[in-house]
C-alpha cells in the first residue's frame, strides 16, 4: 500500500523488477525496470540508478529482491525491498502492466 500510494502521490521513486525474466514477462508494476537477480550485480548496475532517489526491489514474495536491496544499500542508496513482492501486490487489486504494452 506504501508503494502504490508514493506512486499515486508523484514521490519519485525508482523501481526495480528483480525477477527472473518468464515471471517478468507476464507483467510488472509501472515503470519497474528489469534487472534480474541471477545476473546482480551487474544487471544493476547497468539500470544508472539516481542515487537522490530511492529505489524500491521487486520479486515474486519479497525474499528475492532482499539480497539487492542490500547490495544497493552497501553503495549508498536508499534501498527497499516491497513486502510481499508483487503477489502482494496482485492480491491488492493494484495494476500490473505487460512489459512495452498493456496493464492487466
Amino acid at each position: 500500500e506504501e508503494l502504490h500510494r508514493w506512486m499515486e502521490d508523484g514521490r519519485p521513486v525508482q523501481l526495480v523488477d528483480a525477477r527472473t525474466d518468464l515471471e517478468y514477462q507476464q507483467g510488472t508494476i509501472r515503470d519497474a525496470r528489469h534487472a534480474p537477480l541471477t545476473e546482480t550485480p551487474g544487471a544493476i548496475d547497468r539500470l544508472e540508478l539516481n542515487p537522490d532517489r530511492p529505489v524500491v526491489l521487486l520479486c515474486l514474495s519479497g525474499h528475492r529482491s532482499r539480497p539487492g536491496t542490500r547490495y544497493l544499500r552497501a553503495r549508498g542508496l536508499e534501498a527497499y525491498s516491497l513486502s510481499g513482492g508483487v503477489s502482494a501486490w496482485r492480491r491488492m487489486g493494484f495494476p500490473l502492466r505487460k512489459p512495452g504494452g498493456s496493464n492487466e
